[in-house]
C-alpha cells in the first residue's frame, strides 16, 4: 500500500473517531489555538506528586477537546475547551470517567500550558473494611462516587497537527463530600491530535 494511501485511511479513522466529539478539521486553519483535540495517553497510575502509592498499574487515557468556547477569562490570554475523558487503570485497579473545562495557554507557536478542572466519576472502593489500615497507611477508601478533577500538562507542539505533552491528573474531593479521602494522583504522557 502506497505511502498516501496509508495517509488517506489514517485521516478518515481519526475523522471518523472525531466526529462524534462535534470536531471540525477547518477549525485549525482558522484558530490553531482553539482547534479540538483527540487525546491518547499513558500514565502511571497512583504515581504522581502527592500520591499515596496505594494502587498500582498503567492507566490508558482517552480525552477529546471540543473547540473552544467564544469566551475569555478577563487577563488571560488562553482558550477555554470543554472535554471528557476515560482513565482505564489495566491492573484492575481504579478507573475513572472524567468531565470539565481546560484552560489552554500558548506560550508561541510551538510550547503551551493546559489546567483542566472538572468531576470525574470512578469505580474504585468507597470505604475500607479494615479500619486500622485506614489510620496507619492512610488507605481508606474514597469515600464518594463522584470526585473533583484537575490537572497540570506541558507539552511542545511536533507540527501543525501533534503534540506531546507532560501530565499529571489528581481526582479526589478534598475532604468536601465525606471523611474518607483517598485520591488518585497519575503522571504521564500524551499524543494531542488538533483537527
Amino acid at each position: 500500500m502506497s505511502a498516501k494511501r496509508v495517509s488517506e485511511r489514517r485521516a478518515a479513522v481519526l475523522a471518523t473517531l472525531a466526529l462524534p466529539l462535534g470536531f471540525d478539521g477547518a477549525a485549525r486553519a482558522e484558530v490553531p489555538a482553539a482547534a479540538p483535540r483527540l487525546i491518547v495517553g499513558v500514565s502511571a497510575h497512583d504515581q504522581g506528586p502527592d500520591s499515596d502509592r496505594h494502587e498500582d498499574g498503567v492507566d490508558l487515557n482517552l480525552e477529546g477537546w471540543w473547540a473552544a468556547l467564544p469566551m475569555r477569562i478577563p487577563r488571560l490570554t488562553g482558550t477555554l475547551h470543554p472535554h471528557l475523558g476515560l482513565s482505564l487503570n489495566t491492573a484492575g485497579d481504579t478507573s475513572f470517567a472524567y468531565g470539565g473545562l481546560t484552560y489552554l495557554h500558548r506560550f508561541d507557536e510551538r510550547f503551551f500550558v493546559a489546567v483542566p478542572l472538572g468531576l470525574a466519576v470512578h469505580d474504585g472502593p468507597l470505604e475500607t473494611q479494615d479500619e486500622q489500615r485506614c489510620r496507619r497507611e492512610s488507605d481508606c477508601g474514597f469515600g464518594s462516587r463522584v470526585l473533583f478533577s484537575f490537572g497540570l500538562e506541558l507539552g511542545v507542539h511536533l507540527s501543525e497537527g501533534y503534540a506531546l505533552s507532560l501530565f499529571t491528573h489528581h481526582v479526589s474531593h478534598g475532604g468536601l463530600l465525606a471523611d474518607d479521602n483517598e485520591g488518585i494522583d497519575n503522571i504521564g504522557l500524551r499524543l494531542h491530535i488538533l483537527f
